[in-house]
Parts: C-alpha cells; structure tokens; sequence
C-alpha cells in the first residue's frame, strides 16, 4: 500500500485543458469519422493522387544508399550541438550559394547555424535568442500559420501583434505597411520588433506579394529596424523551381539588416521528411564587431543544449545526401516539380468543376493550400454533413484532393456555398 499524502490536494490541480490543436485536432476527429466518403484537406502532408504519403524518389535512394554503407551510416553516437558539419556546409551553400547570392556572407563568416527540429524548431531557437536578448515583440501576418504565435508565446514572447496581410479576399499591402508605420517607433519599449515573413506559398491563403510588391515591403521594414524572420517551409513547391522560390531570400540579402536577418528553413515539405525533422536555423549578422557571430554561436549552442541537447541524425543524413550527391540533387529538383505539377493540376481539376478563378490565379494562388474563404459555419456543414474536413479558416491542403475523390468533393463544396 502507498503511504498517503498529507498535504492535502496536489498542486497539479493548477494545470487546466489546453485546447485542442487547431489542426492536429482535427486529424484525431477525422480519425474516428465514419462518414464513407470523408477526406483529410486539413494537414499539409503531400500526398499522391493514390492518397498516400509516398518517397520521394531521390530520398528513397539516398535512403537506400545510406543503409547500405556502414561508411555512411555506421555512427549513433550524439550529434555536436549545432548539427553535423557536413549537413552545415550543404545546407549553407544551397541556401547561400545556389539558392542566393549570399556567397560573400559565407566567406566572411557572418552567417551563424544551428541544425534544428525542422522549421518550428528553427521558429523555437530564433524566438528564445531574440527574446533573451533582444526584444519579446514580434509582428505576424494575419492570417499565419497557426502555431506562429503558440512558438513565439512559449519561448518567452509577451506581445503578439498582427499586420493585415489578406482581406476581403486579397493582399493588402497597403494597409500592412500603414499599420507598421503607425504603430511602430524606436522609442517603443519593445524596440526592435521582429516580423514573421513567409518565404512563398502563404500558410494558410496560398497568396504571395509579387516581387514588386516585395519591393515595396522591404525597404519599411529595413528602415524601421524590424528584424526579419523569414520562414521558409516550401521552397520549391510554389513554382516548381528550387532556385527560383528562393526570391525573398534573395531580396532581404540586397540589404544590411543591422539588427540580423533570421532564416528559417526546413526540409519536411520539399524532401518529404515529416517525421525525421529536418530543417535550419540561419543568423546574418551585421560585419560589425566581428566577437558577434562568436556570442550568438555560443547562445545558441546553449539554447539547443537546454532544449533538445542536440539534433537527431538519420533524417540529417538523408537529406545532407541528397544534397552532396549530384544524381540524387538532380532527381531532388525533379521531384519538386512533380509535385507542385500536381497541386497545380489539382487546382485546375477543381476549376473545371467549380469555376472559381482564384483556383488558378498563378499571380498569387501557389503550393499546397486554398483558401476557400468558406466561413465557420460553411466549414462546420462540410465536415458534419459530408466529412470533409478542412480548418476552421477555410484553408483547404490540395494533396489531399486525388482522381477517386475531387467530384464528391466539388459537388459538396457547390451544395455548401449555394
């Protein structure tokens, strides 16, 4: 028999339910739905026209390649801090290199790197670094991915602001860039604030700034001293062009970022490595003192340390492969284009039967997501009366949509909106 407490009720009692998770949430439901004909359109998982989470052929290989060399795959001991060496260097030069003109950085060594839990662990590192030191202020799009705010509440920041970003169903570039103006100043308490700044393919609307509009963001964030963080989940995946999806990246290396520019990379979408957590955290620092890069090392090492302690190897491995070895790099690129061929053909398939133009705006629609602009209660009618699941925002993920499913759901979606 346990000895009873005598302190009377446990402490424990102070921890309330948390919410469900806005999208996983939605999963667990979708699970134990028995509708005959429901679909998943709520996670960003790429999927094949089978409906399946399938290899990509050149991670399949590098996979191969890998389990079959003991030179390769011969170490299970504890990763260094930051990551592997090799992984650093290849991701480096494809970010800086290949996918920018960032060379210069690279040779002056001011660019710091720590290898992360993919995108939302590099969203985790950066948040906890900026709110230590910096400023626990950060901007974010409205609307943004959901967890943006859960990530930077969490790490320690204590101000959430939100720019309009989409609007009565298009970009308003206009009136994000007043509402930085207006409420931003250097006298503010929480100066300097960061910016979340989604690289391409918008989570949740699939609405990007064009390059001239880009150029019309970047110089007000530059001369208010707002540290950009640029989050970069799906290069690759909104042209179907590797390089070319690296635009912004690109454009905020036009500028001298005095208070850093921060990176956030991760190869779960365009290498198809979900569960492995793969990704980066990547810091330019301005050229001067030159100690600097060596203190944000150093606090980095130690937030990692205090975090995770290091990185797990084997999807590191995989994707630093596929990287280093021309073939595999070559059927890397081919299969980011396979697959934003295909979200786009589903678009298209979608339009045939629905004709809504924004389904195939290439201007602005790109990648994995639509938003419908369905509200709530059209999204609740979808999911109780038909089982088709999408977010509570109306944001649709197209690779659930496949050959065997894209009538049932058109046909519903047309039921809901007349």
């Amino acid at each position: 028999m346990r000895v009873p407490s005598k302190s009377g009720l446990s402490a424990l009692l102070r921890v309330t339910k948390a919410p469900a998770d806005k999208i996983l949430g939605l999963t667990a439901k979708f699970n134990v739905d028995l509708h005959p004909n429901k679909i998943n359109l709520t996670v960003g998982i790429y999927k094949d026209n089978n409906g399946r989470v399938t290899t990509f052929p050149s991670v399949a290989s590098a996979q191969s390649m890998l389990d079959s060399s003991l030179d390769l795959n011969n170490d299970l001991s504890y990763l260094p801090i930051t990551g592997s060496q090799d992984y650093q260097d290849n991701v480096l030069n494809f970010l800086y290199r290949e996918s920018s003109n960032g060379h210069e950085l690279l040779e002056d060594n001011r660019i710091t790197f720590v290898q992360t839990l993919s995108g939302t662990g590099a969203l985790a590192v950066a948040s906890k670094l900026l709110a230590t030191f910096v400023s626990k202020v950060v901007w974010i799009p409205n609307p943004s991915w959901a967890n943006h705010a859960n990530v930077f509440q969490w790490n320690g920041f204590n101000q959430i602001k939100y720019y309009t970003y989409y609007e009565n169903g298009k970009l308003d570039i206009d009136k994000w860039l007043k509402e930085l103006k207006d409420n931003y100043s250097s006298a503010d308490p929480g100066w300097p604030s960061s910016i979340v700044l989604h690289a391409c393919c918008h989570n949740p609307t699939g609405v990007d700034p064009t390059i001239e509009q880009w150029k019309q963001i970047l110089p007000v964030i530059h001369d208010l001293g707002i540290i950009p963080i640029v989050d970069m989940a799906y290069q690759g995946m909104e042209s179907g062009d590797l390089m070319k999806d690296a635009y912004l990246l690109r454009m905020c290396l036009e500028y001298e970022w005095p208070n850093g520019l921060f990176v956030c990379q991760s190869f779960a979408k365009n290498m198809g490595l979900y569960g492995e957590r793969v990704g980066s955290l990547s810091v330019v620092v301005p050229p001067q003192p030159k100690e600097l890069k060596n203190n944000i090392d150093s606090q980095l090492k130690k937030i990692v340390r205090g975090i995770y302690s290091s990185p797990p190897g084997y999807g590191s491995r995989v994707a630093n492969l596929v990287l280093s070895n021309p073939a595999l790099k070559q059927q890397w690129f081919t299969d980011v284009k396979g697959m934003s061929d295909r979200l786009w053909n589903i678009r298209v398939e979608m339009h045939k039967r629905l004709n809504w133009p924004s389904l195939i705006d290439f201007k602005t629609q790109h990648g994995m997501f639509y938003f419908t602009g369905l509200n709530p209660y059209q999204v609740q009618i979808l999911q109780e009366q038909y089982g088709i699941y999408l977010t509570q925002d109306g944001r649709m993920s197209l690779s659930g949509v496949n050959s065997s499913n894209v009538d049932y759901l058109c046909e519903s979606l047309h039921q809901v909106v007349e």
